[in-house]
């Protein structure tokens, strides 16, 4: 898999996103890239020329081919009020855990749908407190800071300020690697974790703005793509 973080937009300006490539077997690529509805002019943003810069970017490493069928778009949700009920509750991106930094959601949907069934087999009365103190505990540390980034990164000179630290050295990409892909080990104190903490807490302040915008949402644009060549 091969995921980038200088996605550029048509005018050849980066956007506050992301773009990946992975086989999906039979000489088929899954090509997308996604855009934070935070960036400023989002609405101006066409997912689709961005698709066909980002393959324009990639397309000669992995020999990139023709379309296998029509790319296809939608939005991913950030924030989610309500994840459970009586009788019910909501796993993955229905709980709104999607990673901001890179639009993530099928660990987090497996994770999710796994605890809810360990949930019920300890008690079925009790899961719905349950799991919405274990998401609270689990998850949101890591989302609210990831959403508080997302806000910060929609400004461009933020965004090319902040792409400069992190891609200058091999060790600050394994170290953003780290924490934008949420592989930090809570087990032990790391400098990833620690990183994330304190920006967590220095962007705080950001939480009421978030709050008037919280229906905002990554879009994702993405297409199998033949690079049996």
């Amino acid at each position: 898999m091969e995921a980038c973080l200088t996605v550029k937009g048509p005018d050849g300006q980066l956007v506050p996103g992301y773009g990946w490539v992975f086989p999906a077997g039979n000489g088929i690529v899954n090509v997308g890239v996604g855009a934070l509805s935070t960036m400023r002019n989002f609405s101006q943003l066409n997912l689709n020329t961005m698709l066909d810069s980002y393959m324009a970017q990639v397309g000669p490493a992995w020999g990139l081919g023709t379309f296998v069928d029509r790319p296809k778009a939608w939005r991913l949700p950030m924030h989610v009020e309500c994840r459970s009920g009586p009788g019910w509750v909501a796993v993955g991106d229905a709980a709104g855990l999607v990673n901001p930094f890179n639009g993530e959601g099928i660990d987090y949907a497996l994770e999710s749908g796994r605890h809810v069934a360990e949930l019920f087999v300890a008690g079925p009365g009790t899961v719905h407190a349950a799991y919405d103190a274990l998401v609270r505990r689990e998850y949101d540390p890591f989302f609210a800071t990831a959403r508080r980034f997302a806000w910060v990164i929609g400004r461009p000179r933020l965004l090319r300020f902040l792409l400069g630290i992190a891609l200058s050295t091999g060790f600050t990409m394994e170290l953003v690697l780290d924490i934008m892909a949420n592989l930090i080990d809570t087990e032990r104190r790391t400098l990833a974790g620690t990183l994330l903490d304190i920006g967590g807490r220095a962007l705080s302040p950001l939480d009421p703005i978030l709050m008037r915008t919280q229906e905002s949402a990554p879009s994702e644009l993405r297409a199998r793509i033949d690079a049996s060549r």
